[in-house]
């Protein structure tokens, strides 16, 4: 069945964007937008005079409407585009495939290898693709056909990242191979690591903080470290690897507090010595008392949350976030903020938190910057 193409006209004050290859199709960049309507639809991007601009794709993802994908007018968005796409990306990452110390990495990362909306993860020869709207969701026949051709693999995983009429996309994740015996465990620079690809959208470890782990066990000797939004732990068994004197671990789920305890037990370190508290890590940080400080503070925030008894968009409140934090680190400690907003380039993101630190007349010293990978 033909793929729907939608015509989309440019607003003249975008085209240059466009045309330098603006990644996230917003509304905003569109003189009209309410026609488009199937997820997966390819839009034909045009000047008000017809001029051809570039191809994307229709898929809401945070803000954004979907991502662009080529700016070559005869360009097909078929199996072969995809398949030129992810050889690209995995040809880059030759270092890693290398690398015998790492068995984890990011093999395929979104917009930064052309297809936003995609990423593909190495697990020790088990591969994760995740799909992070319905509309390229909508390309995964290409996308699975392409993986397969070529790369070696035990087995391939889906997560689906988005919601249908308001409710998660529910069914097997298992795409290909033989299903692993889950959960396992891989190494990561010397520090081995639990994961699970089959069991819901979560793994357990999140391949984006490989460099993180590594800084957090850098710097993490005789501190006394917070982790807030703490997730699965990965932090902060770094940490008490790294020589923490102790630890404080946030987040609102039990699930987490488990996962924690799982990490900590494979090196076998005592989670009963250390604090691992389920509670929503908003509320954690609002009802701090000014006696409360830690050496070293670990922040990652949601991209949004949106319930009854909170609204948080990064995009507007991290800035507040960022300077109730400092609060909570002593003078000449150490603070690491990450993001997984897709609204924030690096420039915009380390113009916040320099700003935060100016408000509160509080000097930061940068230590290292990271990049998504």
């Amino acid at each position: 069945m033909p793929r729907e193409i939608y015509p989309v006209v440019v607003k003249a004050t975008a085209i240059e964007q466009i045309k330098n290859g603006q990644p996230l199709l917003y509304k905003e960049l569109f003189q009209k937008s309410n026609h488009l309507k199937e997820a997966g639809a390819l839009l034909r991007l045009t000047t008000e005079d017809k001029e051809y601009l570039a191809t994307g794709y229709f898929g809401k993802q945070e803000k954004g409407l979907g991502w662009l994908l080529s700016t070559d007018e005869i360009q097909e968005i078929d199996d072969v585009f995809f398949k030129e796409k992810i050889e690209v990306a995995l040809d880059r990452r030759d270092a890693f495939f290398e690398n015998e110390l790492i068995d984890t990495f990011r093999v395929f990362n979104g917009s930064g290898d052309g297809i936003g909306g995609l990423t593909i993860d190495c697990f020790d020869h088990h591969y994760l693709i995740t799909f992070e709207n319905e509309g390229i969701y909508s390309f995964k026949q290409e996308i699975v056909s392409a993986l397969e051709s070529l790369i070696h693999f035990k087995s391939i995983y889906e997560k689906r990242a988005f919601q249908v009429d308001g409710q998660p996309v529910k069914g097997d994740d298992f795409l290909a191979g033989e299903r692993g015996d889950f959960p396992e465990v891989l190494e990561e620079n010397s520090l081995p690591l639990l994961y699970h690809l089959d069991a819901g959208m979560r793994t357990g470890l999140d391949i984006n903080q490989r460099d993180l782990r590594a800084t957090v066990k850098q710097h993490a000797t005789g501190q006394n470290v917070l982790n807030l939004f703490s997730d699965t732990g990965t932090l902060t068994a770094a940490a008490l690897l790294g020589g923490a004197l102790e630890t404080t671990s946030v987040d609102f789920s039990t699930r987490s507090r488990n996962k924690t305890i799982e990490q900590l037990e494979l090196h076998q370190l005592d989670p009963a010595a250390q604090t691992i508290l389920v509670q929503d890590a908003f509320d954690y940080i609002d009802q701090a008392d000014k006696k409360t400080r830690f050496d070293f503070v670990i922040v990652h925030p949601p991209a949004l949350v949106k319930t009854q008894a909170r609204h948080f968009r990064a995009e507007v409140d991290l800035p507040a976030l960022i300077q109730q934090t400092i609060h909570m680190t002593h003078r000449g400690g150490l603070l690491l903020i990450t993001t997984d907003c897709q609204l924030f380039d690096q420039q915009r993101f380390m113009k916040m938190v320099e700003q935060a630190f100016k408000k509160l007349r509080q000097r930061i010293i940068l230590i290292r910057v990271y990049k998504k990978r």
